[in-house]
């Protein structure tokens, strides 16, 4: 009979009486429990480590990065987060550690020379409080970097139930100082983000992808993110503004802009587009192209080919 199909298949009767009879293993194996005990006592703290992990709401987030209320904007700060529905969008202060940056998309705060702007996107959804203060969105332009001390960006989690449907979703507190203050590595890259978001919409780096539809709908509505537009003979060609700072590929191998002038618009079967990160392309020494543009093509389609078919309102071609 298979062992599976019956319970006396263990341990002969001779085998058994010899193990009951048998002398324990005395003190030689206490090593044994020991061992036993200690790695028992490492896995019950390691459940308990997991036990402790916790997924962290909104509130949570921003109890962790707490900053004493040493000032007004600070003051404001605190009491915000405290709320657990807002969250520090973007940040310049100091802490033990030295200067500290926070930086996020959208950039809603910018740098033109030596004047902050507050593009119109963002001028009414916005309150600007100077030392605790509140002040018309206007009086950004008064401010100098240089006696900027800390600056704080919150942002509202609009979605939570909690939050404060009444008040503009961005908050900008500001700490002024009455001396020049000197610029650290970390305050340079901070101005030099704001300085980037008055030329770039992106200036943090974004990616877009189109297929033949999508690049037929951009193109017919001069979306610039695909950064080619088309030309009365249905062919691509990249916009002027970003002719001499773009790197292209035409299927995985570089190419020109006159390449690019030699694709009909029916041939693309995927494009994508970057823009880089500021650090890549706003400095002075040896900066990388801001823009990368890569198209994937589909020969055939160069001719008629009526087995392809496309129901689009933006292109009125011979498929």
């Amino acid at each position: 009979m298979y062992s599976f199909t019956t319970r006396f298949s263990g341990p002969t009767l001779r085998q058994r009486v010899s193990m009951i009879n048998s002398h324990p293993s005395g003190p030689r194996a206490w090593w044994r429990y020991t061992l036993w005990v200690f790695l028992m006592g490492v896995v019950l703290l390691a459940c308990q480590h997991e036990t402790r992990q916790h997924v962290y709401t909104p509130g949570d987030v921003l109890t962790i990065n707490a900053l004493p209320a040493t000032s007004p904007a600070r003051a404001m700060v605190a009491d915000l987060e405290e709320k657990g529905t807002w969250y520090r969008h973007m940040a310049l202060y100091r802490d033990n550690f030295g200067t500290r940056i926070v930086e996020s998309k959208p950039v809603i705060l910018q740098l033109k020379g030596d004047q902050f702007v507050l593009p119109d996107d963002y001028k009414y959804e916005s309150a600007l409080y100077i030392d605790g203060k509140e002040v018309p969105v206007d009086e950004l332009v008064r401010l100098s970097p240089e006696f900027v001390s800390e600056l704080f960006v919150m942002h509202q989690w609009e979605n939570l139930a909690n939050a404060n449907k009444q008040a503009k979703p961005y908050q900008i507190l500001i700490e002024t100082s009455r001396k020049p203050i000197q610029f650290d590595g970390r305050r340079k890259q901070f101005f030099t983000l704001l300085q980037a978001a008055s030329i770039s919409k992106y200036p943090l780096g974004e990616s877009f992808s189109f297929n033949m539809n999508q690049l037929l709908e951009a193109t017919f509505f001069h979306n610039k993110n695909a950064l080619v537009e088309r030309t009365k003979n249905e062919h691509l060609s990249v916009y002027d503004d970003y002719a001499n700072a773009v790197e292209i590929e035409i299927n995985n191998l570089p190419a020109t802009l006159a390449d690019v002038k030699t694709i009909h618009v029916r041939e693309v079967a995927r494009l994508y587009t970057k823009e880089r990160h500021y650090l890549d392309w706003f400095r002075a020494d040896s900066p990388t192209p801001r823009f990368k543009l890569s198209i994937q093509t589909t020969p055939k389609r160069a001719k008629r080919d009526s087995s392809y078919y496309v129901f689009s309102p933006f292109y009125t071609g011979d498929f």
